[in-house]
């Protein structure tokens, strides 16, 4: 298996960010059943290392496009923009917006107000799925963008992942 094959292409997916799950499960399921180590058992031992980093490999890239930032911050990679990191700047505007909500959402766990919570974890979702409807559009199709789209996509794949962060964070506080 060539692990320089992106990750679409190894799944038979077009590069685009709106993707057929149920298409991405099944490929990974099919390419599993033919590189899983269990298929190398009587083989050398070259052979059992190469089915490793085979399965390795096909289930990295499952969890990549499976998750919609990961899958977000790949398809910025393939067009040759550098992974998420530390540097990147979210607007003043959305991050003042997302500190009002924590605090909000702080409030309401030490409240013990469940309906807050889940309402502000409901506006949460609805923001994320903005997030993905807007990468949707901007990776429609599997032509290069332009450095305009990139920098708008990678701004919306920074909000998600900071969103993603706050809901998870917010499921442990009506969890608890």
């Amino acid at each position: 298996m060539d692990r320089k094959t992106d990750y679409f292409t190894l799944f038979g997916l077009p590069r685009r960010y709106a993707l057929d799950e149920s298409a991405l499960h099944e490929s990974w399921r099919t390419l599993l059943a033919r590189v899983h180590p269990d298929t190398a058992v009587l083989a050398d031992a070259t052979a059992k290392r190469q089915a490793l980093e085979d399965t390795a490999y096909v289930n990295e890239a499952y969890r990549a496009l499976k998750d919609p930032v990961r899958r977000g911050d790949y398809l910025l990679q393939c067009y040759g923009e550098a992974p998420l990191g530390s540097n990147d700047v979210l607007p003043v505007e959305f991050l003042s917006e997302q500190l009002d909500a924590r605090e909000a959402a702080d409030e309401a766990w030490r409240a013990g107000d469940r309906e807050r919570l889940e309402s502000l974890q409901a506006s949460l979702r609805i923001a994320q799925q903005q997030r993905q409807e807007a990468l949707s559009a901007l990776f429609a199709d599997d032509a290069a963008p332009s450095t305009k789209v990139l920098a708008k996509a990678r701004q919306q794949v920074l909000s998600l992942q900071f969103l993603t962060r706050f809901a998870d964070d917010l499921d442990e506080k009506i969890d608890a």
